[in-house]
């Protein structure tokens, strides 16, 4: 009770301060330990080592933001969506946790800008919907679980997600592929490699029933599989006169 309060006073003391791009009435809450959202922002090319030789940087934040962020929204959409299935629920909330959606997200709150870096991360745009999942991470190491869902449920969602949009826009082409060839019973393998040279790169092949039927590039492997299964369903809608359902 007493902590709740003194977080009541410094929310009204701060109420018109800036956190990374957020205002603190917007957050909920005021950062506790800012140098875990300093960790967060740390690119590994900028990376530091402390007296225990361990390296620091956002990566380790990402992997505990990635599961937590992961729960957050399954529960948030199991509990929207009460009369649908597994798959339907999968697909809602790899929509939301989608690359493109928490890329688009990272540079509205200005998490972008606030990166720290020794290399041009310009062009690798999937490295912000990372620093971000490595927010939410800090968020949740800081402020714990419920606040942490807090966030998401009362500012994130409202604000930067429309539920019926995304269900009415599937744009998971991976999910979609591999679900028609269940349905169908076509072999469909994706094979997903990562290129050499300076910058990285990473090349998808998918076969249909041993066939090779598109490819795909991407700065990530998920982005490259991505544009390999869009040129798939393209290939094959382009085939059958656009009869094929998927």
């Amino acid at each position: 009770m007493i902590r709740q309060m003194i977080q009541s006073i410094k929310l009204f003391l701060n109420r018109n301060g800036k956190f990374y791009g957020l205002s603190i009435s917007q957050l909920g809450f005021v950062p506790g330990n800012k140098g875990l959202y300093k960790l967060a922002l740390l690119h590994k090319s900028a990376s530091r080592v402390n007296a225990q030789g361990v390296v620091l940087n956002y990566e380790r934040l990402e992997f505990l933001g990635d599961a937590i962020l992961g729960a957050i929204v399954a529960e948030l959409v199991y509990k929207f969506f009460p009369n649908q299935d597994e798959g339907f629920l999968t697909r809602v909330r790899s929509k939301v946790v989608s690359r493109e959606s928490l890329n688009d997200l990272a540079i509205h709150i200005g998490l972008n800008k606030a990166v720290v870096a020794k290399s041009d991360i310009s062009r690798n745009k999937h490295i912000y919907g990372d620093v971000f999942e490595a927010f939410i991470g800090a968020m949740y190491l800081d402020q714990g679980f419920v606040r942490t869902k807090c966030f998401i449920e009362k500012f994130i969602f409202p604000n930067f997600f429309n539920i019926k949009d995304l269900v009415a826009v599937d744009t998971n082409y991976k999910s979609q592929l591999i679900e028609w060839g269940q349905k169908t019973k076509a072999d469909v393998q994706l094979v997903t490699e990562e290129g050499r040279g300076r910058r990285t790169r990473f090349f998808c092949t998918i076969t249909v029933n041993g066939e090779e039927k598109g490819k795909g590039v991407g700065s990530s492997k998920k982005e490259a599989e991505q544009h390999a299964a869009k040129a798939v369903i393209d290939a094959l809608r382009q085939e059958s006169d656009g009869n094929v359902e998927i």
